[in-house]
């Protein structure tokens, strides 16, 4: 053996580094298979260690047998061979045995036998008397046939009609299976959750809006949740100002639901009556905002949630208000829909509510354009003079006091404005030509100001 290191180390000094570099790389690779071979050998030993102990188990034998240990070490030292030394391989073989016999000691076969291994496979099959496959066949059986009868059969519920169901953003598989218990959906909570877990829909269930037709199985339902027709939510801005048909349109085109039916029942008297609206119509009544609305949902709902977020927003100390003021709510909205119409600029609302209200209380014509606009019937346009003599109770140049309703949707902005208006004795009012307004209290200053107006106007036109 030492003639053969001798010669290696020889042959090694007659190459360069390099050479010895790539001859190192080889040998560890060769170690590496080596290795590999060695586990997979020690797991195949390993199986039949514990199948063996399986046996003595059933054998009422002792676990462990000295004598029977002694020949296998005595068998496996005379394997031994340079430059594995016998001291070297005992050593070894003690390790490999103890841990042997620690295997054969566990009680749970699963830890240690995997179902891929096919040698144990057959190893158990052998085992295995006819009659214990049968009732092994049986069982397994009876198992796959109670495991369709619970998830395949359908459930059945009393209502006739769809069930409406939400699936809401963040909810947990818990909380979704509860609100189905809840609404009868589902006659088993367990069920549910099993069936979901064993088909990996946990995590796939989708937030949105389901019809849950009557006699869907469990597994029906987890395929609607993860694939089938759903509604989605889907998120409305509703500025402040705008009329009924054009929130109609926005809500249309962003979530589906149908602008008609949306018009007409918001214009619905009686439908209005049904709310607890005194009013031909709910133009103003509608309050603006985010709205989270599910696609194609009923006109009803949509506008049953925005008449609702109105209703929160006027508490009893806004109703205390406008009574001391001496108008209705219906007159409070109306005005801040002819604010709104007037300007964007929230900072100057409070100044145009009073300019308005200094106008009703001298019995003075309001003369707001935004409800000459209101009354156009192509929309928005340049007014001319003509349009001001316009025949319609919505014109205040030709009637004083207030309209007979709002014109459009006022938000918290302008409603705050005409409860709670600047303290200004200021009567008329001018576009500044930078998006605002120039108050007057008289008529020659408002007469000043139109001139000022006048002259921007024509310089604009000259650039």
């Amino acid at each position: 053996m030492n003639n053969f290191f001798k010669k290696i180390e020889r042959e090694l000094e007659s190459l360069s580094i390099e050479e010895r570099e790539k001859v190192l790389r080889k040998l560890r690779n060769q170690i590496d298979k080596i290795d590999r071979e060695i586990v997979e050998s020690l797991n195949k030993r390993t199986l039949r260690s514990v199948m063996i102990g399986r046996v003595k188990k059933s054998l009422g034998l002792p676990a462990y047998i000295p004598e029977r240990e002694k020949d296998i070490a005595n068998k496996i030292l005379s394997y031994a061979s340079n430059p594995l030394k016998r001291r070297s391989l005992e050593r070894i073989y003690e390790r490999i045995i103890d841990e042997s016999r620690t295997i054969q000691k566990l009680d749970k076969i699963d830890k240690v036998i995997t179902s891929k291994n096919k040698n144990m496979k057959i190893v158990l099959k052998n085992l295995l008397t006819k009659r214990q496959l049968i009732v092994v066949f049986s069982f397994f059986f009876i198992l796959l046939l109670s495991f369709i009868w619970i998830f395949f059969t359908p459930n059945y519920y009393s209502v006739k009609e769809p069930v409406q169901f939400e699936i809401k953003k963040g909810e947990s598989l818990t909380q979704i299976v509860d609100n189905l218990y809840q609404n009868n959906v589902i006659p088993n909570k367990l069920n549910m959750k099993i069936a979901t877990f064993v088909t990996g829909a946990e995590k796939k269930l989708r937030a949105a809006r389901y019809y849950i037709p009557n006699g869907l199985s469990y597994l029906g339902l987890i395929d609607l949740f993860t694939s089938g027709e759903a509604s989605f939510l889907k998120y409305v801005n509703i500025r402040e100002g705008l009329t009924i048909k054009w929130m109609a349109w926005k809500i249309q085109n962003v979530a589906l639901v149908d602008s008609a039916d949306f018009v007409n029942l918001a214009r619905d008297n009686n439908f209005c009556k049904s709310l607890g609206i005194n009013a031909k119509n709910m133009m103003g009544y509608l309050m603006p905002g985010d709205y989270g609305i599910y696609e194609k949902s009923q006109a009803k709902e949509v506008i049953k949630r925005m008449y609702k977020r109105f209703q929160v927003f006027w508490v009893d100390s806004l109703k205390q208000r406008a009574k001391e003021m001496g108008y209705s709510i219906h007159d409070i909205i109306t005005l801040a829909s002819i604010v709104k119409g007037e300007t964007n600029k929230v900072s100057e609302m409070p100044q145009i509510a009073a300019l308005y209200l200094n106008r009703l209380r001298i019995g003075m014509a309001l003369q707001a354009d935004p409800t000459i606009q209101f009354i156009q019937p192509d929309g928005w346009k340049k007014l001319n003079y003509k349009d001001l003599e316009m025949k319609s109770p919505y014109n205040t140049y030709i009637h004083t006091g207030l309209p007979p309703g709002p014109i459009n949707n006022p938000g918290r902005n302008s409603l705050m404005s005409v409860l709670y208006p600047d303290d200004n004795k200021y009567l008329y009012m001018v576009a500044d030509g930078e998006g605002g307004h120039i108050f007057s209290k008289t008529y020659s200053q408002h007469l000043r100001a139109v001139s000022k107006y006048r002259k921007w106007l024509r310089a604009q036109k000259n650039k």
